[in-house]
């Protein structure tokens, strides 16, 4: 895994993409649908893992492992990395996993950002970069920055990159062109009723 960029303007796609290559060579990370049912099987795996940012360069987390069989999916470590260099205390950008089985974000996807602890026991997501403790990292104008989500799918030898912000807005990124281009904004779907799984998110196309 690359885990060390000195670059602090931005979130370096250096740094994002090979690691989201890099998870769809883990076992069970890409290709492992039934060809019958098209759900996944029983060895797919998502793996989830945080961009940080430490006092000195950009880093992303050890991926956390969730083996999914029918349902499921990995959760994000949501209160923070264990850095072994500078603790847990530092601010996450953001949060990266793959599909197994090839399909595009879900509406799970969508909700998923960095949270702060509110009181003793409830965390709260918000849509800028921040630690677990609440200090939100800043740009040179003194702005918090936006956080983002990124999703790497398709099949292990022709990947999609997706990333999206807080507002939903859908980037999928262009080798050829070498950059994020928009693709729609996307909202979650409301669940039908209630302990019900949600429906696919609704996209309006730029």
């Amino acid at each position: 895994m690359p885990v060390v960029y000195a670059d602090m303007g931005t979130i370096p796609d250096d740094l994002v993409l090979p690691a989201l290559r890099a998870l769809m060579a883990l076992p069970g990370a890409a290709d492992a649908c039934d060809a019958n049912t098209g759900q996944p099987r029983p060895d797919a795996t998502e793996y989830c893992l945080a961009v940080y940012r430490t006092p000195q360069d950009w880093r992303v987390s050890w991926p956390v492992r969730k083996q999914m069989g029918e349902r499921g999916a990995c959760q994000p470590p949501m209160g923070g990395v264990a850095d072994k260099d500078f603790g847990s205390d530092l601010p996450i950008f953001g949060f990266a996993h793959n599909h197994p089985c090839g399909t595009d974000m879900s509406s799970a996807d969508l909700l998923v950002f960095p949270a702060v602890k509110v009181g003793e026991a409830r965390w709260t997501m918000i849509e800028y970069a921040v630690s677990p403790g609440g200090s939100p990292a800043r740009d040179a104008r003194g702005r918090p920055i936006p956080a983002w989500a990124w999703l790497v799918t398709g099949h292990a030898e022709t990947p999609r990159f997706l990333k999206w912000n807080f507002a939903g807005e859908v980037f999928r990124w262009s080798d050829a062109e070498r950059q994020w281009r928009l693709e729609a904004r996307c909202e979650p779907g409301p669940p039908r009723n209630l302990g019900s799984t949600l429906p696919p998110p609704k996209c309006y196309p730029r």
